[in-house]
């Protein structure tokens, strides 16, 4: 006994290098709260400092271990690393990265502005968690940890009331949605005797296809809650709305992105073969899910709530990748190649939001006239940004948007891309509804009352680099492509 023992320690030791991405981000965690806590006031920006240079080091590492590791299984299986985990790890670390240069100047000299980014850093632990896990229980911890990080950027500015209700809110629908999805492990549990996605995998197979279906609808609630799937949305736009723009913007990609690759690694590991049907009830999601999304950006004046709202849409078309997943090759790639376009667009715009702000105390459509007069690098980020978003060759949406249609085709959901290029065309209309005011409104009006004239370097660096690659990923799409073409799930 004591032999075996010793022998899965020295195999778990030298599977670590393996986890490097994962220890990068642990790090970021833990001494970010030891700077928090040495640091005077005066220098909590130095937290920011290691916490967004861990989240590099770690998109770093993770192609470090793509390129020299290999991939495989560790942990005795509980965490795999191959291509979906490791590519996923990478976006997260760069776009953490980005989110912290977004949040600075708005924490910046706050009372706990170190301890907001070791919280920051722990969430996007959970989310690299997320996409790694192999087990129900590894993948239920990390989603607890990932809503209560969540929770707790919502409502960081703690005198703000809308912040305070919003967080509110998304606490109690995250906690509701989270039990429900553990309800649902429960029942998988109890079906397959185990808690390994192979394990469950293999015994809900041989499962009465009642208790498949209600178990799997439970786990579904979990997952699509924390991608803002359609009928698990409504906490959306009341959040991102009430919690500090750079926070709206971390909610609109990192969790989101990371709920999307867990259903992509859980549902064909626990369902194999499309059984109970699983890729027709995640199209017709997908589907409902994209036209609510688009539909409900219509109306709305806020540019952060339409945001919201276009990120439900986005939503959508990203589960288009997850349903193909069992009739298509191209799912997987399609998926990973719209997630990186879809956050260097998204983050690329709230980085304008963010800026008009803060110069002009206001987020709705109004503040935005007479844009391009004032800031035309702004305006042409928000531009390339939004367009992005609604799929304009040759930005890096066209060619996000191509591949998931193409994949849904090559399995044979046709009528799924149909919708989605119906709601493709529909969602110019939200997004031409910030566009033209900033364009082509003359300046003046109470928008033009300043308030903070710059934005600051790291929020300037930020915009930058996102709008950038928002055009890079999509007039140079072939070496991204060709990546996520490596990138397969183990199963």
């Amino acid at each position: 006994m004591l032999a075996e023992t010793k022998a899965m320690e020295e195999r778990m030791l030298a599977e670590l290098p393996w986890l490097a991405p994962i220890g990068a981000l642990v790090l970021a965690a833990v001494i970010g709260v030891v700077l928090a806590l040495a640091l005077p006031r005066g220098r909590q920006g130095l937290a920011g400092a290691w916490v967004a240079g861990s989240h590099l080091a770690a998109a770093a590492l993770a192609a470090a271990v793509w390129l020299d590791r290999g991939l495989m299984r560790v942990m005795e299986g509980t965490v795999v690393v191959d291509g979906l985990a490791l590519a996923t790890t990478g976006l997260l670390g760069v776009a953490g990265a980005v989110c912290v240069a977004m949040a600075r100047p708005v924490v910046a000299g706050t009372d706990r502005e170190g301890e907001f980014y070791a919280v920051l850093a722990a969430t996007t632990l959970a989310a690299a968690v997320l996409a790694h896990a192999a087990d129900v229980a590894l993948i239920a911890i990390a989603l607890g940890l990932l809503s209560l990080g969540s929770f707790i950027l919502t409502g960081y500015l703690r005198g703000a009331r809308r912040a305070n209700e919003a967080s509110l809110k998304y606490y109690i629908y995250g906690t509701v949605a989270g039990a429900t999805m553990v309800y649902g492990f429960s029942w998988w549990f109890g079906l397959a005797g185990g808690t390994g996605l192979r394990t469950i995998g293999e015994g809900l197979a041989q499962a009465p296809t009642g208790a498949v279906v209600a178990s799997t609808a439970l786990v579904v609630v979990g997952l699509g809650y924390k991608a803002a799937l359609v009928p698990f949305h409504f906490w959306t736009p009341d959040v991102y709305d009430g919690a500090p723009v750079p926070v709206a913007a971390y909610l609109s990609v990192l969790p989101k992105i990371a709920g999307l690759v867990a259903l992509a690694r859980v549902l064909p590991a626990a369902l194999p073969g499309d059984l109970a049907g699983w890729t027709t009830a995640m199209a017709v999601v997908a589907a409902i899910t994209m036209t609510v999304g688009t539909l409900a950006a219509i109306g709305q004046t806020s540019v952060v709530r339409l945001l919201a709202y276009s990120s439900i849409a986005q939503s959508g078309f990203l589960l288009m990748g997850v349903a193909a997943l069992e009739g298509s090759d191209r799912a997987l790639p399609a998926l990973l190649f719209y997630a990186v376009a879809y956050a260097a667009a998204n983050l690329a715009a709230f980085a304008v939001v963010l800026a008009v702000q803060r110069e002009r105390g206001s987020v709705d459509v109004s503040a935005f006239a007479g844009l391009g007069r004032s800031h035309p690098w702004w305006t042409a980020a928000l531009v390339l940004s939004l367009l992005s978003l609604f799929g304009l060759p040759p930005l890096a949406g066209f060619v996000a948007k191509l591949e998931v249609f193409s994949a849904a085709i090559d399995a044979g959901q046709a009528w799924l891309a149909v919708v989605g290029i119906a709601m493709t065309v529909v969602s110019l209309y939200p997004y031409l509804r910030v566009i033209a005011p900033a364009v082509l409104a003359p300046a003046g009006g109470p928008a033009q009352a300043p308030r903070t004239p710059r934005p600051g370097l790291a929020l300037a660096a930020a915009l930058g680099v996102t709008a950038v690659a928002t055009v890079v990923v999509g007039v140079g799409a072939e070496p991204f492509l060709s990546l996520a073409d490596e990138a397969r799930a183990m199963r």
